[in-house]
């Protein structure tokens, strides 16, 4: 793999621990790789605070209506289109061809699976409810899973939305309890949940968790064929998988 499917694999976080390695390795030692990679970590940061802010306004927008009921398209301002452009011209090629036909299932789940950042995180404050959705996404952004599956548990039986599943998933995932976290995450695609691509991807990773590579190749296929989140990551599973 070359210094740019490195940068790009890291970015995606789809690298096993001898290219993560590799990756650290060239930070130190080769000053236009550390260059590159510090301009292309300044990118992702710029992207996803502006998908927090995306997503944030969006859920603020809905927060009276029925979550389930309609699906919302939302687009790339200006600036963040030529970003997504700059990114991939910078990193060259999207698809990443390493396989490793040594690499199980658990040591793929590994290289994947990464908790989705809190794009909710409430800020509001003032009466109980709010206080514990604060409480329970500090928890989560924390790592103090199960804390945090406590709290979204309690916040659940108190305000029904649909994206505390997402994040109750997600902890589950996070605890090694794949078993409890692909109904939520099947529910909440049902729902047509606002980030039900990003639950697309956790349900094929949990179903690989699992050795079902059937359910999980039918999950990646459905992401690559949308070609919207994680879909050149699915691919590159795909590829391993085959």
């Amino acid at each position: 793999m070359d210094k740019e499917e490195l940068i790009n694999g890291y970015f995606e976080g789809s690298l096993s621990q001898n290219q993560l390695e590799e990756v650290e390795r060239l930070l130190i030692t080769d000053s236009e790789f550390a260059s590159e990679f510090g301009f292309q970590k300044e990118l992702q940061v710029s992207l996803k605070k502006e998908e927090r802010q995306e997503i944030k306004a969006m859920f603020s927008d809905i927060a009276d209506k029925d979550s389930a009921s309609e699906t919302k398209v939302f687009q790339l301002r200006p600036w963040l289109a030529a970003a997504s452009i700059a990114l991939l011209v910078g990193l060259g090629s999207w698809f990443l061809l390493f396989n490793n036909p040594d690499l199980n299932t658990n040591e793929l789940y590994a290289a994947n699976f990464k908790p989705y950042d809190n794009v909710i995180h409430p800020i509001e404050r003032g009466n109980q409810l709010e206080d514990l959705k604060t409480r329970a996404f500090t928890a989560y952004e924390n790592e103090e899973y199960p804390e945090a599956l406590i709290l979204f548990q309690e916040l659940q039986s108190k305000q029904n939305d649909a994206y505390i599943d997402f994040y109750s998933a997600m902890v589950l995932m996070q605890l090694n309890k794949q078993e409890e976290a692909i109904p939520l995450l099947e529910g909440y695609i049902e729902q047509e949940g606002e980030l039900k691509d990003r639950a697309s991807w956790y349900l094929a990773l949990a179903y690989l968790k699992k050795e079902d590579l059937d359910s999980c190749k039918k999950e990646l296929k459905t992401l690559v064929e949308k070609n919207e989140f994680k879909a050149r990551a699915a691919e590159n599973l795909l590829e391993q998988l085959n």
